[in-house]
């Protein structure tokens, strides 16, 4: 489940996020957007949704290793459902869309829980064919 991939993305996302700022990781695997959140962006809490035992798991371990346990809450189960069911509507500053290749299954959930009064941001991902890429 480790991955070398993509780590100026990772680090990118750590840097956009701001101080204090709270932070919803729909498919948070490992954690590879949970933990530059957290660690380099100094998030007050990042809410982390992953439906595979085996990756929450290993997020669950990787917050501790990296001293930020107690600013996460990890929600295993359907990363769609996790909004309504957790109560995080109108919660959040950012959220972050890190399912390959689409995440759009999400983006519902997603606008739902960004803060009405002040907005925030989606880091959708998604892959594009090559030949749509200038549409994007």
């Amino acid at each position: 489940m480790f991955s070398r991939g993509n780590i100026t993305e990772k680090v990118r996302f750590g840097k956009l996020v701001q101080k204090d700022e709270v932070v919803l990781d729909l498919y948070s695997g490992i954690g590879y957007f949970t933990l530059p959140a957290l660690v380099i962006g100094k998030a007050k809490h990042v809410y982390a949704c992953e439906w595979n035992i085996h990756a929450v798991e290993a997020l669950r371990y990787n917050l501790a290793q990296n001293g930020v346990a107690n600013c996460a809450s990890v929600f295993h189960g359907d990363s769609r459902t996790a909004v309504a069911l957790h109560g995080l509507e109108n919660k959040v500053n950012r959220v972050s869309l890190g399912l390959l290749p689409s995440s759009e299954g999400g983006w519902e959930s997603a606008v739902r829980a960004l803060r009405r009064k002040t907005g925030g941001w989606l880091h959708v991902h998604g892959n594009v064919p090559v030949k749509e890429m200038n549409k994007w």
